[in-house]
């Protein structure tokens, strides 16, 4: 056989394969990253409501024996406005539990 028939046989072999593979975060997968940044944007929500998240992006860690803090900065869009805030969280880095949130607005 030649190389073209076999990149011909490979592709119809494993096309269907390749084309429903899906993204970790599809099949119901998170991970501690992204528990975090979606506790960030549901707290950000929380005071909110009506606006719509934008883009989100973890801006520092900090990571000690018994406490670890990550910060979020979460654009939103409300009506006209758009704007930004910083979400804080703090936590017990072994149980998860979590210390304290803190969220600011931008100052523009």
């Amino acid at each position: 056989m030649n190389y073209g028939k076999i990149m011909i046989m490979l592709s119809l072999l494993l096309g269907p394969v390749i084309q429903d593979a899906k993204p970790v975060e599809s099949r119901g997968f998170t991970t501690a990253a992204d528990q975090w940044e979606t506790r960030a944007v549901k707290e950000a929500k929380k005071r909110y409501p009506l606006a719509q998240v934008l883009f989100k992006q973890k801006v520092w860690d900090r990571h000690r024996e018994k406490e670890s803090v990550k910060q979020y900065h979460i654009t939103l869009k409300d009506h006209a406005k758009e704007f930004g805030v910083f979400v804080t969280i703090s936590y017990n880095p072994y149980s998860n539990k979590v210390n304290k949130v803190i969220v600011v607005e931008e100052y523009s």
